[in-house]
């Protein structure tokens, strides 16, 4: 696959800013699909041969970003689809900048953030483009508006088994960049796996601020706070923020090892101090077909797509780090789960965090 450069302008708080439309073209030479007189998308009988992704931070995060940009050229290279990828562009102007995708004939626009959802919707409904919003599993659309919801307490439960078998001082800890809903959930699931093993052990939960997504120098600091208070293992969840906890951990000074498990995506390639235990890894790459596929036979917008460890849109990393028979205990964990035998609680709140954390 070739990319391409093609320079669009875009708006954010502190004023006028150029962007980039990264253009990453497969190899085909069929036309752009359009929509029919109805208003309704006529993808069913064409070939999909535009997809667009807006994300609001950049592609090199190691985490959401990355991960939806990863799985979008994914799957535009499967479908012999032209990418479109626009990155960095915050949340102060986007129902302009979805507009210009929908006007470059996007056949399939991938809205990736939840904040982003209102004006996915408004953009779907004008343009009649079929657009993928996150979170929000009732604001379906047929043949316009889609979302991904995810089951990551699932992952976040295998994360805290690995968590009470590698903790030395039987305290590890949680920490959050945001008031969110799959950080909750993520949390509420490794609290409740830490506690499966060892009602003992300890957890330290901080939260950032309340949408700090991408506050590195606000990551390393609360990550130092929980380190401080004795945690050796931490479930840190960014996105531009893991940088401030690897920073943070890689550099703790307490006289003993303290690990990083993280989220989204893997930190590995500049993990220099080899702190990183694992992540919980969340792949698009399923979802985004299936939206492709639900979009030319004329399905999109009549469900959801969720990601979990079935499907494989959620699971653990597993590490060179990580004992034989811990991964073995985590692999049973997970049969359980998929299986229905093992029912992992649903957190959506802090205050349910909390009382996850307190349960013990």
């Amino acid at each position: 696959m070739s990319e391409r450069v093609h320079p669009i302008r875009r708006w954010r708080a502190a004023g006028l800013a150029v962007g980039a439309l990264v253009l990453a073209a497969a190899c085909t030479s069929q036309p752009t699909g359009n929509t029919s007189s109805s208003g309704s998308p006529s993808a069913a009988s064409k070939a999909i041969t535009q997809i667009a992704i807006a994300v609001p931070a950049k592609i090199t995060d190691y985490g959401w970003n990355q991960q939806g940009v990863n799985a979008a050229r994914t799957v535009a290279q499967a479908a012999g689809a032209h990418l479109t990828v626009v990155s960095d562009i915050g949340y102060n102007n986007t129902q302009s900048l979805l507009s210009q995708l929908a006007q470059r004939h996007a056949q399939f626009i991938i809205a990736h953030a939840s904040g982003y959802d209102t004006a996915a919707k408004q953009v779907a409904l004008r343009y009649h483009v079929p657009i993928m919003t996150y979170d929000i599993p009732n604001e379906l659309v047929p043949g316009l508006v889609s979302n991904i919801t995810t089951s990551a307490q699932q992952g976040g439960y295998l994360a805290g088994i690995l968590a009470a078998r590698m903790t030395k001082t039987k305290t590890v800890g949680i920490v959050i960049s945001a008031s969110d809903t799959n950080w909750y959930e993520m949390s509420g699931g490794f609290a409740a796996g830490v506690h499966s093993v060892n009602p003992k052990v300890k957890i330290r939960f901080a939260e950032i601020g309340p949408a700090a997504y991408d506050d590195s120098a606000g990551g390393k600091r609360v990550a130092q706070t929980v380190i401080s208070a004795g945690a050796d293992v931490v479930f840190a969840m960014g996105d531009g923020a893991s940088f401030g906890y690897l920073q943070a951990i890689s550099n703790a000074s307490v006289g003993h090892k303290v690990w990083y498990i993280g989220d989204i995506g893997s930190m590995a390639p500049i993990d220099t101090k080899h702190v990183l235990l694992s992540s919980e890894l969340w792949n698009f790459t399923g979802a985004f077909t299936q939206a492709v596929h639900d979009i030319k036979n004329g399905t999109y917008g009549s469900h959801g797509y969720n990601l979990d460890l079935a499907n494989g849109g959620i699971s653990l990393l597993k590490t060179s780090y990580i004992p034989a028979a811990v991964w073995s205990e985590i692999q049973t964990a997970q049969k359980q789960i998929i299986s229905g035998q093992l029912k992992v609680p649903v957190a959506t709140t802090l205050p349910a965090v909390k009382a996850l954390v307190a349960k013990g």
